[in-house]
């Protein structure tokens, strides 16, 4: 039934389907579900927090530390419905081979859902933290084709039980929140990976960066649960990647979108709000 729905849908989606412009570097995720690499990868400025704890649930390779840039992210940790060692690679355009579909033959934590990948971060938090941040991004290989179907795998993020992973106008991050209809129109948050030579990652779609953010426990034990899974059948992955650096109290500075990188640079010369763009400023400054 799927293999037929991306047949029928292929053709008539390819002319919406917007060209994202990439920088050309390598991309690489390493499988490791070592619950203090995985922190040490996210953790930034966690002041007020203390008494770190992990935990995984699911196979070991859905887990992983990626570096590189197709998303803005630069590196950090990913989660997968699959193996996350098979998510970089140059996207193929069969509809008849997807190129990330693997199932792990395991139950989710809910009915008709399979493959959950679970990381749990615990901690404490004093008086002093207010709110905990870090930035990620969603991607998967239903895009574009199955959004608006019952194939809408799940992705939550988790504090003390609350999901808050949000979009930008506050709906759940979700394929069919991204995606209602394969032929459009898409969410703005929504960024398209067409097939071809030059893509970078083999996911057929994701999202623009993100930012998470939660208010805090004070004085007592959180718990962040960062939550990936297939619903309605195990085949074709979803994946989240989480930025190194971020998960902390003070909230993570914005960085530029796939899509408009080109953009920024033009623009550079007039200034920007991040420190990092100060600092960019400043070097092409000293060079001339």
């Amino acid at each position: 039934m799927k293999l037929l729905q991306k047949v029928a849908t292929a053709i008539a989606t390819t002319a919406a389907l917007s060209i994202v412009s990439v920088p050309v570097m390598a991309f690489t995720v390493t499988q490791n579900n070592n619950g203090s690499d995985l922190l040490n990868s996210l953790l930034g400025d966690a002041k007020g927090l203390s008494n770190f704890s992990v935990t995984t649930k699911g196979n070991a390779s859905a887990f992983g530390l990626f570096s590189g840039n197709p998303f803005g992210l630069e590196s950090g940790i990913a989660l997968s419905s699959g193996k996350v060692a098979d998510i970089p690679g140059v996207n193929s355009s069969s509809v008849y081979n997807p190129d990330l579909s693997t199932s792990f033959g395991t139950p989710g934590d809910t009915p008709g859902s399979y493959d959950l990948a679970q990381l749990d971060i615990s901690f404490d938090a004093d008086s002093t933290a207010e709110k905990v941040f870090f930035q990620y991004v969603f991607g998967s290989e239903e895009f574009v084709e199955y959004g608006g179907s019952n194939f809408n795998d799940s992705f939550e993020l988790l504090l003390n039980g609350v999901n808050l992973a949000k979009l930008s106008d506050g709906q759940t991050v979700s394929i069919n929140n991204l995606v209602p209809n394969p032929n459009g129109p898409y969410h703005t948050d929504y960024i398209n990976n067409p097939a071809g030579p030059g893509t970078l990652t083999k996911l057929d779609g994701y999202t623009k960066t993100l930012t998470f953010e939660g208010l805090l426990n004070k004085n007592a034990s959180n718990t962040l649960s960062i939550k990936i899974k297939d619903v309605a059948d195990s085949a074709y992955d979803s994946a989240v990647f989480l930025k190194g650096g971020t998960l902390g109290t003070v909230n993570p500075e914005a960085v530029p979108e796939p899509g408009t990188v080109l953009g920024l640079l033009a623009l550079g010369a007039m200034g920007a709000g991040s420190i990092r763009k100060r600092k960019q400023q400043e070097k092409v400054t000293v060079k001339a």
